[in-house]
């Protein structure tokens, strides 16, 4: 018998059965899978909410930015971070930390910590090369040890293509060069994760390669 058979003889067998003998089995199942409804949402009902949380710019850029911190640090590499309760209300003194996986070159398993205000807002740059691209948490960030957000992707302008060097200088700009003129994939320099290298990304690679040639 082949397969085509051995499925028609399976749906004949169902569409054979009494019907008198499956309408108290579906009222069954249907009271069975409404308890289990019920159940799912009383569930839900029972955990506690969670808080409202914001990460700018990184929320927007899908991931961190991070760059080398000399002369100053550059535009997209501060995080500010809201932290607020299910009610709005914000959580003052609350300890966020910004950690770097161990797929950062520079600064593997970087923490940097911060404390929030009495507005519930605290803001954390974090300085460093190299690049995280769809690498699973490879930016984690937590309040008070509890992880709310856990980024595939960290990445900064100091990054030649292999490596980095604390600096952004002439093998970063070719590297960069490459995926904005599109001889190389969009990567580890397309800082917004939107899938091109482009003028967005030309804004935050700027000021860290004048800001390192000074």
């Amino acid at each position: 018998m082949n397969l085509e058979q051995k499925e028609k003889t399976v749906c004949n067998h169902h569409s054979t059965r009494n019907p008198r003998l499956q309408a108290p089995l579906l009222g069954s199942s249907l009271v069975a899978i409404a308890a289990l409804g019920l159940m799912a949402q009383a569930s839900l009902a029972g955990l506690p909410p969670e808080p409202i949380i914001t990460v700018q710019p990184w929320d927007d850029l899908n991931g961190l930015f991070i760059a080398p911190a000399s002369p100053a640090p550059v535009s997209g590499t501060t995080g500010h971070i809201v932290v607020h309760d299910p009610a709005d209300q914000p959580i003052a003194n609350a300890i966020v930390s910004v950690e770097l996986g161990a797929s950062n070159p520079l600064c593997p398993g970087a923490v940097v910590t911060g404390v929030t205000d009495a507005n519930g807002e605290v803001d954390i740059t974090v300085s460093g090369g190299g690049c995280a691209h769809n690498q699973p948490v490879s930016g984690l960030i937590r309040v008070n040890g509890v992880t709310v957000r856990a980024y595939s992707n960290v990445k900064s302008p100091d990054f030649d293509g292999s490596k980095s060097n604390g600096t952004v200088g002439l093998a970063d700009l070719i590297a960069f060069s490459a995926e904005f003129l599109q001889h190389s994939p969009p990567e580890c320099h397309d800082y917004d994760n939107n899938a091109a290298t482009d003028l967005a990304d030309v804004i935050l690679f700027a000021p860290a390669f004048v800001g390192s040639s000074h």
